[in-house]
C-alpha cells in the first residue's frame, strides 16, 4: 500500500484528535485538551502506520515524509482544536466586572471605605469574603463537629456591630475630659500617642490624631499604656452592661469616643492590633488576616509563635519609630497573649542592639503554657515574672461554674486556660511585675506599654458571646483595668496616659438571630467543581473565614476564567448549597435553607481598582441589619 492510499484516513485522524481536545477544553481545561489531542493523534498514528505498512515500504522515503508531514499537520490541529474549545468557554463567560460593582453597591460607601482599605497586593486573599450580616464562617473542624446551636463563630466580617469599640483616653492632668461623637478609628491611635510624646510622625500614614484637648502645661506623659480588650466591642459590653464598671468610670472621666471604630476589613485580631501599633490600614501595614500570601502560597501572618517575624509589617510601628528617634533610650515593650497581639510592637526597634532588646511576651499556648518571648533573638521577658505556681494557686482556688458545660475546652488544651479569670489576673499580675522590675517611667523618654488581654474573645469563640462565661471574662479583664489604673495613678500622678479599647466585637449565635453558616470544605469542593477543571493541582489553596486563596494559573486552564468570575459565581451561593452531607438534619436551619451566604465577595483584581475610587458614590447600603447604633452617653 502507498502513501496515496491513506491520505483520507491521516486527515480523519487528525480532525478527531483536535475535535476530542476541543470538547475537552470546552468542559474544563486547556492543557488536558491538548493532550487528548495528542493522545489520539499519537495513537491513532501509531495503529496507522502498522496498519498500512507493506513490505515494500519499509524504506520508502516518500512514505515516511507523508508520515512526518501528516503528522505534525495533525499536531497543529491537536492544539488549535483544544485551543478553539478554549476560546468558546472563555467567550461564552459573561462579563463579571458588573457583577462587582453590584455587589460594591448594595455594600454602599461606608462599607466599601472599610473594603478599599482592606487589600494590599501581593498579600492579599485572591476573593475577599463578606458574608451576609449574622451569618459566621465555620473552620473545617467546627463543620465536621457540628451540633444543634453550636456556639463557636467567628466576626472575621466588616458590620458595625463588629468594627463598633470603646475608646478612651484616660490622662488625668494631661488630656482634658470629653466626649465625642466624631467617626474615628484604631489607626487613629499611634499619631495621637506621638503628638502626646512628642514623636515625629510620618505623614502618609492613613490614621490621623484624635480630636483630644490637652492641658495647658502641655507637659508630656512618663508613660503612655494601650490596654486592648480582645472581643471587647460594644455589642458584648452592652450584651453585660454591668460587667465593665471600671471601664464605664473611665469613660466619664477622659477622652471619650463613642462613634470609633475599628476601621477596616474584617474585624479581627491580626488587623486590628497592626493598625493601633502603625497608625494605618492594611493597605499599607499588609497584615490583611490572621494569613497572608507569601509568593505563590498563603501562611500565618508572623510565622511560628515563639519565633515570630515583626518583619511582616511593613511600616514602622509607633515604638519602632520612638526607638529610633530616642537613640534606643525609650523603654518599649508589649504583654499579650497570641502572637497577633505583636503587632502593636513591631521590632520596638529596628535598630535595637542585641543587649537591649525590647520586652515582647506571648503565651506559648501550644507549647509550655507559659509566657515566653515571641523570638528570644528579638525580645525578651520582662526582669521579674510570677511564677506559674501563682497561676496554679489562682486556678485551685477557682470553682468554675456549671455553665454551657458541654462545649468547655478540655482540661490541658490550649484553650483552657484562657476562658476562665485566673489566666487574667495572672496576666495582671505579669503587668505589675513588669512595671516593678523594668524602667517604665524612668529617664526624659516616655515609655510605651502595649497589652492584650484575649479572653473574652476566648469565650466568644468556644462558648458564644451570649454565655455567662463572656460576661465572667468581661468582668475579670475590667478589673484589671481598674488596676492598671489604680497603679498609674498612683506611681505617675498626673503624668501617664491609659488608653483603653477593643480589636472587635464578636458574631452572635447565628440560630439565634437568623443568621446561617458558611462550611469551607462545601465551598471549597464547590468552586473546584466548577472551575478546577485541570492537572495542575488544586485550584483552592484555602479558605479561610473571610478569605479564598487560588491557584490562578489553575484557573486560567479552565476557558480562561478569572477571579471576577468566580466571585461572580459566588454571589447567589446559598446556605442550601453549602450544607455538608456529614451535618446533622438537627444542626440544619431549615427554615433559611435559601439564604444567601454572603453580601459580596470581591476578587483583588477588583479591590485593586478602589485606590482612586470615592467610595462616597457607593451610596447607602442595602444591608441596614448589619448596623449597631452608636452608644449613648455614658451615664
Amino acid at each position: 500500500m502507498t502513501t496515496r492510499r491513506f491520505p483520507f484516513a491521516l486527515i480523519l485522524l487528525a480532525l478527531v484528535g483536535g475535535l476530542a481536545g476541543f470538547a475537552v477544553a470546552l468542559a474544563g481545561s486547556l492543557v488536558i485538551g491538548v493532550l487528548t489531542g495528542i493522545v489520539v493523534l499519537g495513537i491513532g498514528l501509531f495503529v496507522l502506520s502498522i496498519a498500512t505498512r507493506e513490505p515494500d515500504d519499509a524504506h520508502d522515503p516518500g512514505r515516511r515524509r507523508f508520515l512526518i508531514g501528516a503528522g505534525a499537520a495533525g499536531l497543529v490541529w491537536a492544539v488549535v482544536g483544544p485551543s478553539l474549545g478554549w476560546l468558546t468557554r472563555r467567550a461564552a463567560r459573561p462579563d463579571p466586572r458588573p457583577v462587582q460593582e453590584a455587589m460594591a453597591g448594595d455594600l454602599g460607601a461606608e462599607y466599601m471605605e472599610l473594603v478599599k482599605r482592606a487589600y494590599h497586593e501581593g498579600r492579599s486573599g485572591d476573593l475577599q469574603l463578606l458574608l451576609a450580616p449574622f451569618n459566621s464562617s465555620n473552620y473545617t473542624f467546627e463543620s465536621l463537629t457540628l451540633v444543634p446551636q453550636d456556639p463557636r463563630t467567628s466576626h472575621a466580617s466588616a458590620w458595625m456591630y463588629l468594627e463598633r469599640v470603646p475608646l478612651v483616653v484616660h490622662g488625668p492632668g494631661i488630656v482634658v475630659a470629653s466626649d465625642s461623637e466624631d467617626r474615628v478609628t484604631l489607626a487613629d491611635l499611634a499619631p495621637t500617642t506621638a503628638a502626646l510624646i512628642g514623636a515625629d510622625w510620618p505623614g502618609d500614614r492613613l490614621g490621623t490624631p484624635l480630636p483630644i484637648a490637652t492641658s495647658r502645661s502641655g507637659k508630656k506623659p512618663k508613660v503612655v499604656m494601650t490596654m486592648v480588650i480582645d472581643g471587647g466591642g460594644w455589642n458584648v459590653l452592652e450584651n453585660f452592661p454591668d460587667k465593665w464598671p471600671n471601664l464605664k468610670r473611665l469613660m466619664g472621666e477622659s477622652a471619650n469616643f463613642r462613634n470609633a471604630i475599628v476601621g477596616s476589613f474584617p474585624a479581627v485580631t491580626a488587623c486590628a492590633h497592626a493598625s493601633i501599633g502603625t497608625g494605618t490600614f492594611p493597605s499599607q501595614h499588609g497584615i490583611t488576616g490572621h494569613n497572608i500570601r507569601h509568593g505563590k502560597f498563603p501562611r500565618k501572618a508572623y510565622g511560628t509563635p515563639g519565633q515570630a517575624d515583626p518583619g511582616d509589617i511593613l511600616v514602622p510601628t509607633l515604638s519602632d519609630l520612638w526607638s529610633d528617634q530616642t537613640d534606643n533610650r525609650a523603654w518599649v515593650g508589649e504583654i499579650g497573649y497570641q502572637v497577633w497581639h505583636m503587632g502593636m510592637l513591631g521590632y520596638g526597634g529596628r535598630n535595637r542592639p542585641a543587649d537591649a532588646k525590647p520586652v515582647g511576651v506571648y503565651w506559648a499556648e501550644d507549647g509550655s503554657q507559659q509566657w515566653e518571648p515571641h523570638n528570644p533573638e528579638l525580645f525578651r521577658m520582662p526582669a521579674s515574672v510570677p511564677g506559674l505556681d501563682v497561676l496554679k494557686a489562682y486556678d485551685d482556688a477557682f470553682v468554675a461554674p456549671d455553665w454551657d458545660a458541654q462545649f468547655a475546652p478540655k482540661p490541658g488544651s490550649r484553650q483552657s486556660p484562657c476562658c476562665s479569670p485566673p489566666i487574667v489576673k495572672y496576666q495582671g499580675d505579669l503587668l505589675e511585675a513588669t512595671f516593678d522590675s523594668e524602667p517604665i517611667g524612668q529617664g526624659d523618654e516616655t515609655s510605651l506599654l502595649y497589652t492584650t488581654f484575649k479572653s473574652p474573645d476566648y469565650t466568644g469563640h468556644v462558648y458564644g458571646m451570649f454565655s455567662d462565661w463572656t460576661g465572667l471574662q468581661l468582668e475579670a479583664v475590667d478589673a484589671e483595668v481598674g488596676r492598671m489604673a489604680a497603679l498609674l495613678e498612683e506611681r505617675f500622678p498626673g503624668e501617664y496616659v491609659l488608653i483603653v479599647t477593643a480589636d472587635h466585637g464578636q458574631c452572635p449565635l447565628p440560630d439565634a438571630v437568623g443568621g446561617v453558616r458558611l462550611d469551607p470544605i462545601q465551598l471549597r469542593n464547590h468552586i473546584e467543581a466548577e472551575f478546577g477543571g485541570g492537572i495542575n493541582g488544586a485550584l483552592v489553596q484555602d479558605v479561610v473565614p473571610h478569605e479564598i486563596y487560588l491557584d490562578t494559573k489553575r484557573l486560567w486552564d479552565d476557558g480562561g476564567a478569572t477571579r471576577e468570575d468566580v466571585a461572580a459565581y459566588l454571589r447567589d451561593y446559598t446556605y442550601r448549597q453549602n450544607i455538608g452531607p456529614y451535618v446533622p438534619r438537627s444542626a440544619i436551619e431549615q427554615d433559611l435553607l435559601d439564604e444567601k451566604e454572603f453580601a459580596a465577595v470581591f476578587a483583588t483584581t477588583y479591590m485593586a481598582t478602589l485606590a482612586d475610587t470615592d467610595t462616597a458614590t457607593f451610596g447607602e447600603t442595602a444591608f441596614p441589619d448589619g448596623d449597631f447604633p452608636m452608644p449613648g452617653p455614658v451615664s
